[in-house]
């Protein structure tokens, strides 16, 4: 813990040099910062009161070692989920959320596979792909622009990490396309990055994708085009992380090998740790907790997603909140600060819950899940997020088309080879049949 706080008050100090440089050089910031008054949809944004930046100080410990505390038994995660979903029911808009026990691997969510806009959310990705492009400690400038990118969200920043770190062509949405093919060699096929940060598309270039994610019709959080990911698929690329980090293994380690070592995982998220421009999450947290994670907000939907290293367990917390046109920061807020109240709570309160509560079993609700298919599984993979045409006969006429990630069941046709194109016929998640290119099918 005191190499833990040792290095966190370096990473601080060294971040308030670096706000004061950025000052003096027009360092473009993520988002512009939520207003606390109540203001027209046309209005532009003023920002909150900022938190001091100063280092948290830890207590200092006694020469007396106190007596070992009994581990608190939490109570199974449905009574959190029931609590959650309480304060959620009151909230005009939609919302996705995410919990994760980093102990046990339990989870509990709502709307997680919900496509969102990607805001400064998804520079977590682009950090993640940055450190396993050095191969060797940054130096001086890319610690700057890293450091910005988390401390300071700096879309300037991360669109130079994209262009000078990440990618090899010294080009911003070559860096762009490589962290999106490496969320999508993760499994996360709802986290792209067609264009970087207060840019222009591309003539010619795709500007969007097709997702699982955004393709759903029951629900949207109307998503920006250019940059979109999921709660979901944030909670799974930090619970990554943090295997990392912790144990130096996971899917991480498997995916990038020695790219990325687990001393470049404990950094990153000393990194995340920064990023306190405002309080979201972290208003429900204790002051001497530590949270390595990362915010979001644009003029309609707020996000705040990380990992709280508490006492009685460490755990994954992620929220989003949506309103169509604009959501008040004063109505946003207090959310943020209570969802991420009462899952400290859970943790950590051996009263979170009375003894009445405790007697009757949580009811809870499961996480959305396909029904087990009677056919052989197939995943549409390689489209370059343009999508798999499905057809009423091979080559035949248009019936749909499925995003790269979607999940098929192969019936039991033969392939046809048409025009040199092997057809095989599928059924969608939904009922729908038809004919679609096998080159676009895998099934490992």
């Amino acid at each position: 813990m005191t190499k833990r706080l040792s290095r966190r008050l370096q990473i601080v100090l060294f971040a308030l040099v670096l706000g004061l440089l950025a000052g003096c050089t027009n360092i473009n910031s993520a988002e512009t910062l939520p207003t606390f008054q109540p203001i027209s949809p046309s209005a532009t944004a003023t920002p909150p009161p900022q938190p001091t930046a100063t280092a948290t100080q830890k207590p200092v410990p006694t020469a007396t070692t106190p007596a070992t505390p009994t581990p608190y038994k939490r109570p199974e995660l449905g009574y959190l989920q029931a609590e959650l979903d309480r304060i959620l029911a009151d909230f005009d808009g939609v919302s996705s959320y995410v919990v994760i026990d980093l102990t046990s691997g339990q989870r509990i969510e709502r709307n997680a596979d919900v496509a969102i806009s990607g805001m400064s959310l998804l520079k977590i990705p682009i950090l993640i792909e940055t450190y396993a492009a050095l191969n060797r400690p940054p130096d001086i400038e890319q610690q700057k622009l890293i450091t910005q990118t988390t401390a300071l969200s700096s879309n300037f920043a991360a669109n130079l990490l994209l262009r000078t770190v990440i990618s090899d062509r010294d080009d911003s949405f070559d860096g762009a396309e490589q962290v999106t093919n490496a969320m999508r060699e993760l499994g996360l096929f709802g986290t792209f990055i067609t264009v970087p940060y207060e840019q222009d598309a591309r003539e010619g270039q795709l500007a969007t994708f097709l997702t699982p994610a955004n393709s759903r019709s029951d629900v949207t959080m109307q998503p920006d085009s250019f940059r979109q990911t999921t709660i979901g698929d944030l909670s799974v690329v930090l619970t990554m992380l943090y295997e990392c980090a912790e144990h130096g293994r996971g899917k991480l380690v498997e995916q990038y090998g020695e790219l990325l070592t687990q001393a470049e995982c404990q950094e990153l998220l000393a990194q995340l740790e920064l990023n306190d421009l405002v309080l979201l999450l972290e208003a429900g947290l204790p002051d001497d907790t530590t949270f390595a994670h990362k915010i979001g907000y644009v003029d309609e939907t707020y996000g705040d997603v990380g990992i709280v290293y508490s006492p009685g367990g460490d755990y994954v917390l992620g929220l989003a909140l949506y309103t169509p046109t604009w959501l008040e920061w004063s109505i946003a807020s207090p959310v943020f600060a209570e969802v991420s109240r009462l899952t400290y709570r859970h943790f950590n309160d051996r009263d979170a819950y009375s003894a009445e509560t405790l007697a009757i079993p949580p009811a809870i609700t499961p996480a959305a899940t396909r029904e087990p298919s009677p056919y052989p599984q197939a995943l549409v993979y390689g489209t370059r997020g343009v999508g798999l045409t499905m057809r009423e006969t091979p080559g035949g006429n248009e019936v749909a088309i499925l995003p790269d990630g979607a999940v098929v069941g192969l019936l039991a046709d033969l392939p046809v080879v048409v025009n040199g194109v092997s057809w095989r016929r599928i059924a969608t998640a939904a009922g729908q049949s038809g004919w679609v290119s096998a080159d676009y099918l895998i099934t490992e």
